[in-house]
């Protein structure tokens, strides 16, 4: 008995001493690199200026403001780890280098495919880079990636060009988002120089229609003083076109150099028989489709429901001119978003011509009456 209990006694520590020991903790493991975030971005956020200190890899700019693909990684697990998602394929475009003043900048997108795609569907960018000479990021902007059914669910694009101007010289940033609906999607942004950095004029800028071209607008000012003729003013515009629901109006922002920002072309200001009026004139893109049958408008003398308007009959082969439109247009820009859009849709005026008859229109069965319904 007295030999049995010191074996007892040599078990019972034994078990105790492995009860002692410490569990193995669990710990996840990525096999690809980290994962960025998957909350949505629209593409016309703001784009964030990157601290200096911030170091990129660059790929060596094409020379000639000319483009080229540099894979940066075989294959990339997505963003989700879910099995459902598809691999992807990165690579880094380039697009430049933009020469502005005595200033070097090119324009860096990280591009995902979803591998062994053939569709141009299946292709999204990431995040976009403006960096300075040495490589080191200016401006960034991150997008998210989302999946469905083994494809992407929205895609995002972005291209760059030079903008070289009459008086002024930047870089132009031009963006797409798909699905979206018509008339929209898209956005345009501004950089150029300002105290000797790289800046964004605004935030991006989109509308319901579509941008144009950049060009140089001339007006000659009313004379203000003694009856004297002032001398014309120029200015360089990106230029618009808009959609009020029965046509196009043509819109100009100007590109101020000089304060680094843009701005409408026109602030208009008049009294009617309404009231204090907002409305500025601007020139249309009308494409009429007509019945056959014969109809009646309403034309005013001015844009103003104050004046008594003739009754003019529409006939089937009567012959009208659209020459501009008078409408509220609305300016609107904060840190993520600028754009304009019209504020009063009773409020817009459509100048005409009918068989000769010179006159204003407004209203839905007005336009309806000349071919223009409301659509979109």
């Amino acid at each position: 008995m007295g030999r049995i209990l010191p074996a007892c006694m040599v078990i019972l520590g034994l078990m105790l001493s492995a009860c002692s020991k410490p569990r193995a903790q669990q710990t996840s493991v990525t096999t690809g690199p980290s994962s960025p975030s998957v909350q949505p971005v629209q593409p016309i956020a703001a784009t964030q200026p990157v601290a200096p200190a911030a170091q990129s890899s660059a790929a060596p700019a094409a020379p000639g403001g000319q483009s080229s693909t540099t894979p940066t990684s075989p294959e990339r697990i997505p963003p989700s780890q879910s099995a459902s998602n598809p691999s992807l394929v990165a690579s880094d475009e380039t697009q430049g280098p933009f020469h502005i003043a005595d200033q070097t900048f090119t324009f860096v997108k990280q591009v995902e495919k979803i591998r062994d795609s053939k569709s141009s569907d299946d292709v999204s960018v990431e995040w976009w880079e403006l960096r300075d000479s040495t490589g080191k990021a200016v401006y960034r902007q991150q997008y998210g990636l989302e999946f469905q059914n083994g494809s992407f669910q929205d895609t995002e694009d972005v291209t760059a060009r030079e903008l070289k101007t009459k008086f002024g010289h930047g870089i132009l940033l031009e963006g797409s988002s798909l699905p979206s609906a018509p008339n929209s999607g898209w956005w345009v942004q501004v950089f150029g120089l300002f105290d000797g950095k790289l800046v964004a004029f605004s935030a991006p800028i989109s509308t319901d229609g579509e941008f144009l071209e950049e060009d140089v607008a001339t007006y000659q000012p009313s004379p203000v003083f003694r009856g004297q003729q002032q001398a014309p003013v120029s200015h360089d515009v990106l230029k618009f076109r808009m959609w009020t629901g029965n046509f196009n109006l043509h819109y100009n922002v100007i590109i101020d150099w000089l304060q680094a920002k843009v701005r409408p072309e026109w602030i208009c200001s008049q009294m009617t028989a309404g009231g204090r009026s907002s409305a500025c004139r601007y020139p249309v893109d009308a494409e009429s489709n007509r019945n056959s049958e014969m109809s009646f408008i309403r034309l005013f003398g001015e844009p103003d429901e104050g004046f008594t308007p003739k009754h003019v009959v529409i006939k089937p082969e009567s012959k009208i001119e659209f020459i501009e439109a008078q409408s509220p247009v609305g300016w609107s820009a904060d840190q993520n978003n600028a754009g304009f859009s019209v504020t009063n849709s009773e409020k817009i005026w459509l100048h005409i011509k009918v068989d000769g008859q010179d006159g204003w229109i407004c209203g839905e069965e007005d336009f309806e009456a000349v071919g223009l319904p409301q659509s979109g």
